[in-house]
């Protein structure tokens, strides 16, 4: 039989003391770093971003306590790109990921992983004297070992979230099931028994990936009152969001452009998604759902950071929180990821992710940061905080804004972040959202952020923003130009790796040989490099 949590805190406290762990912890020069990581969470979905009808107290404090990024971007809108790009300082287009990985694998090598041939921050800082760990959702390929420089392991069999309640657990090589009991809770618990066992010198990264709150079907549409929270909400009345865009739940036709059969297979998965959506747009039990997935989240943040404090580690950590991308739920009359339409849909909420940072004694509290940063840019920043500022990171277009975070200015920062979705490519600045879209896929788009902030008027084609236009289309084109790989870049006939979920429109344009890579790359090594 498996210990409860309190059994063991109860065992392990008495043997930590507050003299001997703060003895220990002063033999390291390094801070810890504790990464947590949300699912499908938009920035908009936060108290501290502005969100009125959600609460969010505990990471409203956390952002209170330290320094707020309001212009912070992911780098594709699903899961694995965008996570394999946190992990590498790299596009997609340049590590290969251009979609979220099925559950199953099949026809993969056993030790395919998305990544493995590139420098990763876990891996660079298990080289450098860190103790690293993941606990929760992975979605970067095979699961059951641990991977790209982590030690410690706690994930679950699962990428996409089908039950919150329920799932398949490998924890450092063991497996066992856990029943009706919500993900968020037990990798809280996982996490809080990490830190009260950490020992030694040597600083910890952990990486904290929780698989909510999701804001996808199924298990945000409907009621779910198995969530302590959905009764907190019953009752309320949310703004309601425009209707449905009819292109949304535009079936996808059996037949490509040039006759060709379409994937039959992702034709009807990807239908009965947008079906699902047309169910879950401005219903009352779903609304009051993702709220209170939204709180199971921020609940749990809440008790780690007083597990932290507890641990007497608050002044030895480095708090970074931030989710993989956004997710709409009904803003633009839109629903989920870009690929719902075609062409892809790119607006704000899919790309402007949370960022808070809070160190205590070291980031002063109450800050909030307009300049624009990426994901591309976390590996870097994380590297420099902790000291380790001189390790090349090849090929990554992001550079470190570790100085900010300790009030410091950096004059030539380029205030702007690029993003993609396979046809579609992106440039955010403070003042414009542009996007370029590969020729046949769609219209490019440009909204004026200062005079249309929610992106209701494409002004790509009005002359007025001719001389923009032409200016953010070079800026796009330079930097895919500079920064792709042709092995992995979908405009020039590059493939990606593993999946792909409209290969139909690939194919039509580069072959019926086109296919995504399924092989395994040659790991890294640190000693090579």
């Amino acid at each position: 039989m498996r210990p409860t949590l309190a059994a063991l805190l109860l065992l392990l406290l008495p043997t930590l003391s507050s003299a001997q762990g703060a003895a220990e912890r002063q033999a390291s020069e390094r801070p810890n770093i504790l990464f947590i990581l949300t699912d499908n969470q938009p920035a908009e979905a936060l108290g501290a971003y502005g969100n009125r009808e959600f609460e969010t107290p505990h990471l409203d404090r956390l952002a209170r306590e330290g320094m707020l990024f309001t212009r912070a971007f992911s780098t594709n809108g699903l899961c694995t790109p965008s996570r394999a790009s946190i992990l590498t300082g790299l596009m997609p287009s340049q590590h290969g990921m251009h979609a979220a990985l099925r559950n199953v694998l099949p026809g993969y090598p056993r030790d395919w992983v998305a990544v493995r041939e590139f420098r990763t921050l876990p891996a660079t800082l298990a080289h450098r004297g860190y103790r690293t760990a993941m606990i929760g959702k992975w979605h970067l390929g095979r699961y059951r070992r641990p991977a790209l420089g982590y030690q410690h392991w706690v994930t679950f069999s699962e990428g996409h979230t089908t039950d919150f309640y329920n799932a398949s657990i490998i924890e450092n090589g063991e497996e066992y099931e856990i029943h009706d009991r919500h993900l968020v809770e037990f990798f809280t618990d996982k996490a809080i028994e990490y830190l009260v066992t950490h020992e030694g010198d040597a600083p910890f990264f952990l990486k904290l990936n929780y698989d909510a709150p999701y804001f996808l079907p199924p298990t945000n549409m409907g009621p779910d009152p198995k969530n302590p929270f959905y009764s907190k909400y019953e009752g309320r009345r949310f703004t309601p969001f425009p209707g449905l865009r009819p292109e949304l739940l535009e079936p996808f036709p059996l037949l490509g452009d040039r006759g060709r059969p379409r994937d039959e297979a992702w034709r009807a998965y990807l239908n009965g998604v947008t079906l699902r959506y047309g169910r879950m747009h401005n219903d009352p039990a779903t609304m009051l759902n993702m709220a209170a997935q939204n709180e199971m989240v921020d609940h749990h943040v809440g008790r780690l950071m007083a597990a932290l404090k507890e641990a007497g580690m608050e002044e030895d950590t480095l708090v970074v929180f931030s989710s993989d991308q956004g997710n709409l739920y009904g803003q633009h009359g839109l629903w989920g990821h870009p690929i719902s339409t075609t062409p892809t849909f790119m607006v704000d909420t899919t790309f402007r992710i949370p960022l808070i940072f809070r160190h205590w004694g070291a980031i002063e509290p109450y800050r909030r940061i307009d300049m624009v940063v990426s994901h591309y840019d976390l590996m870097s920043t994380l590297l420099d905080y902790a000291g380790f500022g001189d390790v090349e990171i090849t090929g990554s277009p992001g550079r470190s804004f570790a100085g900010v975070l300790t009030g410091d200015r950096i004059a030539d920062w380029p205030d702007e972040a690029y993003f993609e979705h396979e046809e579609s490519r992106s440039i955010r600045t403070p003042l414009y959202f542009y996007t370029k879209r590969l020729p046949a896929f769609g219209e490019n788009e440009l909204y004026d952020l200062v005079s249309d902030p929610k992106q209701q008027e494409n002004v790509a084609g009005n002359p007025k923003y001719a001389e923009t236009v032409a200016h953010l289309d070079r800026k796009v084109t330079a930097f895919f130009e500079r920064y792709s790989d042709p092995r992995y870049d979908l405009w020039k006939g590059g493939r990606p790796k593993g999946i792909i979920y409209r290969p139909w429109l690939w194919r039509e344009l580069h072959g019926d040989d086109w296919n995504p890579i399924v092989e395994s790359a040659a790991p890294f090594e640190e000693s090579a490099r």
